[in-house]
């Protein structure tokens, strides 16, 4: 072999000869050719080209082209292989002459561009996909040169815009947008970040109204990363921010309605608190004097309902601050044997006259200081036992405390009320949590009630983290448990019980050894200053009466007083007012008087706001005598001791 043939064979392109005439049959061919038709060299050798050929006829379109020119340059040609298929090709041919200047020789180039074609065919189909994209989005696509001017758009953006080819064919892109909003684009600085997607604007149709649209721009740059345009799609977002607006509008008109409800709740309160402030305290006076046994009777029973519709009163405001979500529940430390302890006594003179037993159970492995809300424990337990003594003719109610599990840090404390009441039907026990509900209409008739009490007691306990449920059989009695998991308090206990200085049960206050209290009473109302001024001076204090704020500064700045009981509906000057006044004085004095408020506002915060206001405690009217009393002793006694 020659050094030209050695030379040809090793070229990574396939090479070849044939004879020119009616039959052009291969006379050499390479090592690579070989390869890329996948032939041994020996069966190539003697075949016609036109056996290679996937279209016969394209073989006839280069010999007649070869009749009139004596080289082709890069024709195209699809080859068979013997095994794989069909091979692109680019030919470059040469026809070669004898010394006698007469066709001889073919001498043909053969590259392989299967690859080349592919990639030409997928960008083919790319185009082709990407125009069924561009004319079929559901967005408006905009196409801008270098100037910023409207250059290719999409059917769509017609469509949304309501414009036609006059009205976006080399227009401004600028022209599209109120100037405000392309101010808006330009601080984006678009073409610095080449990308900016969620612009949230608003774009003019044809006839000059506005359309919002959601944007995404994104900046085209040549090779150099010179900007040569950008391609904008337009996402009309007018439906959603009709929903976004009607959205609003109902949270607002809720949020009003909710408030309005807040507000004629809150004064509903206030205004049958006060009554009612009157109404209990007027026959606790009244129950202290001397009476005949029938007089004693009818007040008893008049307390009573009274006391009854004070508890629905309370019962209602709880559900629509629970269902509100305003109740807030307090970590701070407790003895769940104390709030145990104190409720069993505060209860048993209603089991006495009823002629059952009261019983209370507490495990001696309940931790003694706990964490959680002694407010919100103490009333579900209330609420439990008030309903099973109310279905309870004989035998007895059980109250009890266990320990389920415990940790070094937690304790998981099971809490039951156990009775020998009347029982429930298994068909009823799955609707005894749900608001307004009783087991039957002649039970309601017969006990009375709302159905309040199980559905507070339920949201308070989960809202504690707990669960509560009732186990019960008809006729037998019922058992309600609930389960909560309390923190253990580091702190070792000393002399309090960490449930307050006031049980349940308490009586009035006595032995405090701080001699006779002077006490400021402001308050318009004259029953209330009536009931408030007996019960206290019946205590052995004395009491000045302000009816209003501005008489009750002018009182302090004449005279001495232990402590004031300060409403805050007052005319001519607030209790509020009033306390921040008196404060302000005790700036430059450096006294301080407690200040307790004694109001009807007993909604979820009022306590928390009259505090952070600078009074030094909060009763809610009716009030309970001996909240009110250990209130004052515990105040005096701090004073005195500062």
């Amino acid at each position: 072999m020659s050094f030209t043939d050695k030379f040809i064979d090793s070229l990574k392109i396939g090479i070849c000869r044939t004879t020119f005439g009616k039959r052009v049959e291969f006379v050499s061919v390479n090592t690579t050719l070989v390869d890329l038709l996948q032939y041994r060299r020996a069966e190539l050798i003697g075949m016609k080209i036109a056996d290679v050929f996937a279209d016969p006829k394209k073989f006839r379109e280069i010999w007649t082209r070869l009749q009139d020119s004596p080289s082709l340059e890069g024709v195209e040609v699809v080859l068979k292989r013997k095994k794989d298929g069909d091979l692109w090709t680019a030919m470059s041919i040469t026809v070669e002459n004898d010394p006698q200047g007469r066709p001889q020789y073919l001498d043909i180039v053969i590259e392989d561009i299967t690859r080349q074609k592919e990639v030409e065919n997928d960008l083919v189909r790319s185009k082709e996909l990407f125009k069924v994209i561009f004319d079929n989005t559901a967005a408006a696509i905009t196409v801008t040169d270098h100037s910023e001017k409207i250059v290719a758009w999409n059917p769509f953006a017609e469509q949304m815009l309501e414009m036609r080819r006059e009205d976006l064919f080399n227009k401004p892109i600028e022209s599209l947008y109120p100037d405000e909003e392309w101010r808006k684009f330009r601080k984006l600085k678009i073409r610095q970040k080449g990308i900016v997607s969620g612009i949230v604007t608003q774009v003019y149709k044809k006839d000059r109204s506005l359309l919002d649209v959601d944007a995404a721009i994104s900046v085209l740059k040549d090779a150099e990363g010179k900007v040569i345009g950008s391609i904008g799609i337009l996402r009309d977002i007018s439906k959603q921010k009709q929903i976004q607006e009607m959205l609003l509008q109902a949270k607002l008109a809720a949020e009003e309605a909710n408030s309005s409800k807040s507000i004629f709740l809150a004064k509903m309160s206030h205004e049958l608190r006060t009554p009612m402030n009157a109404v209990l305290g007027m026959l606790d006076l009244t129950l202290d004097t001397q009476m005949t046994d029938e007089q004693r009777d009818n007040l008893k029973v008049a307390k009573e309902a009274a006391s009854n519709l004070l508890g629905l009163l309370n019962d209602i405001l709880d559900l629509s601050k629970a269902e509100a979500g305003k109740i807030s529940i307090e970590s701070i430390e407790i003895s769940p044997r104390e709030i145990i302890r104190s409720v069993w006594k505060g209860l048993m003179v209603l089991t006495s006259h009823k002629g059952i037993e009261l019983r209370y159970t507490v495990s001696d492995d309940v931790p003694n200081l706990m964490m959680g809300d002694p407010v919100r424990l103490r009333q579900v337990v209330i609420n439990l036992i008030n309903n099973a003594i109310k279905f309870t003719h004989k035998g007895y109610v059980e109250m009890g405390l266990k320990v389920l599990s415990k940790k070094e840090d937690e304790c998981e404390l099971l809490f039951f009320v156990k009775d020998t009441g009347i029982g429930i039907p298994k068909d009823k026990i799955g609707f005894l949590f749900e608001l307004f509900t009783q087991v039957d209409a002649g039970t309601a008739r017969r006990y009375g009630g709302t159905g309040l009490g199980l559905a507070i007691s339920k949201k308070l306990v989960e809202m504690m983290g707990g669960r509560i449920w009732v186990e019960s059989d008809e006729g037998k009695g019922s058992t309600f448990n609930f389960v909560l998991t309390l923190p253990i308090s580091k702190r070792v206990p000393g002399g309090s019980s960490g449930e307050g200085a006031v049980g349940l049960g308490d009586v009035l206050a006595t032995g405090d050894g701080l001699g006779r209290i002077r006490i400021l009473l402001a308050e318009d109302n004259v029953v209330n200053q009536k009931v408030a001024s007996r019960t206290l001076e019946k205590r052995g204090w004395e009491v000045v009466i302000a009816n209003n704020g501005h008489e009750a500064i002018d009182l302090l700045g004449k005279s001495h007083f232990d402590v004031v009981l300060m409403d805050d509906h007052m005319p001519e000057m607030t209790g509020i007012e009033a306390t921040a006044m008196i404060r302000n004085e005790e700036k430059q004095t450096g006294l301080h008087v407690p200040i307790i408020a004694m109001t009807a506002n007993a909604m979820s915060g009022d306590r928390e706001k009259y505090l952070s206001l600078g009074m030094d405690e909060y009763i809610s009217k009716p009030f309970d005598r001996a909240v009110l009393f250990q209130t004052i002793i515990n105040l005096v006694q701090q004073r005195k001791s500062s």
